[in-house]
């Protein structure tokens, strides 16, 4: 539970220091693996790619695992992820917490309930995701009006698993698979 408060102070961090704009994400991230992918991630952005349903089952939570293309961080690292899909009175938002260098996922039991008590409000503006015919998308810009973090969330609707990239600017590309913690679904 220590590394994941210190993951959300991170974020809140973030959040705090960026603003949220109405700018939209393309639809898609195209080539995310230019700069070459590892196998792993590779898969993950393949099962991204070959999904096009943008996420179905709104709220839940979920978490999982993300490998990270970076100069910062070795690619064969798993990191962990949680993230809760909700509704309010404006319409959807995404919560996404990167846990970076856990010994495990600390956000894997949470519950819907759960998520909704530990993820931060911040992320009900700058989460707001723009729907997508095939993905949701979610994009905080910093002062200046440029995209610093932008999301992208694809659902297998048979799975229910969540791939999710992330492009976090000057820092990587994040390759996730998420699934539906017990009780993440209502």
């Amino acid at each position: 539970m220590k590394n994941a408060m210190r993951t959300i102070f991170c974020s809140i961090a973030v959040l705090v220091s960026v603003s949220a704009h109405a700018w939209d994400a393309p639809e898609i991230l195209e080539d995310a693996c230019y700069d070459g992918c590892t196998e792993k991630m590779d898969t993950m952005y393949n099962n991204f790619l070959k999904t096009p349903t943008a996420p179905k089952f709104v709220p839940g939570m979920y978490s999982g695992e993300c490998n990270h293309q970076s100069t910062s961080l070795d690619p064969d690292t798993t990191h962990y992820i949680g993230m809760l899909l909700d509704t309010d009175s404006k319409g959807a938002f995404m919560s996404p917490v990167l846990q970076f260098f856990g010994d495990s996922n600390d956000m894997a039991d949470w519950s819907l309930a759960d998520a909704r008590r530990e993820m931060s409000p911040d992320w009900r503006d700058a989460g707001r995701i723009s729907w997508h015919p095939t993905s949701a998308t979610a994009a905080v810009l910093d002062n200046e009006g440029y995209p610093a973090l932008v999301y992208w969330a694809r659902q297998n609707v048979e799975t229910k698993e969540i791939y999710f990239l992330a492009w976090l600017r000057g820092f990587s590309y994040a390759f996730c698979t998420l699934k539906p913690n017990v009780d993440g679904l209502p």
